[in-house]
């Protein structure tokens, strides 16, 4: 085999194992202010001492807002390779981990009508699922259904209470700005 080969193989094998490359730059931020995320299309508080982990990137099926919280967290593979591998997450007692990202990964769906959400945050009602230990909570945009592209996902890691607690603060706090993804983007008609 040759050299070349052999890097890719590497390379390959690296994306999907959680191996990555330590970043030698500055640590990753967010758009808007410490706590406080908004890049005009939505915005939610988050706990200023909670690490800024990654943020801002697009993988094949997914494009991620923020990465933040104490506990390690290692990306998948599908933005290296474009295989989907799930991401690797480690949380101790009284650490968190938080993924906000925004699902545009498959074909458009017909409208079901699926709109019935089954938590509230104040005005917001979102889709709570629950995992073993992780949370996610889906966030419909305005017009769409549950499940379907555009929509915001917030995904917690965490076994500790009052960290959950500061989650659903944080996802109370999600607004839409004046420039969201439209109305029902995510949503085509029914088939007859």
């Amino acid at each position: 085999m040759g050299v070349a080969a052999v890097a890719i193989c590497l390379v390959l094998a690296a994306a999907c194992t959680g191996s990555q490359v330590t970043p030698t730059g500055p640590a990753p931020s967010l758009p808007g202010t410490p706590g406080h995320f908004n890049d005009g299309q939505e915005s939610f508080d988050y706990p200023a001492d909670w690490p800024v982990r990654s943020g801002g990137y697009g993988a094949q099926i997914e494009y991620v807002l923020a990465v933040l919280g104490d506990g390690t967290w290692q990306d998948g593979c599908n933005l290296s390779s474009g295989v989907a591998c799930p991401d690797t997450v480690s949380v101790a007692p009284g650490q968190i981990l938080v993924k906000v990202f925004r699902w545009w990964g498959g074909p458009f769906v017909p409208c079901q009508g699926d709109t019935r959400a089954n938590a509230t945050f104040g005005d917001l009602a979102v889709r709570k699922v629950v995992n073993n230990a992780v949370i996610t909570w889906e966030i419909r945009v305005p017009g769409n259904e549950f499940g379907q592209n555009n929509n915001i996902f917030v995904e917690v890691h965490a076994s500790d209470p009052a960290q959950l607690a500061r989650a659903e603060v944080m996802v109370a706090s999600f607004r839409w700005g004046p420039g969201s993804i439209g109305d029902g983007a995510g949503c085509s008609p029914s088939p007859s």
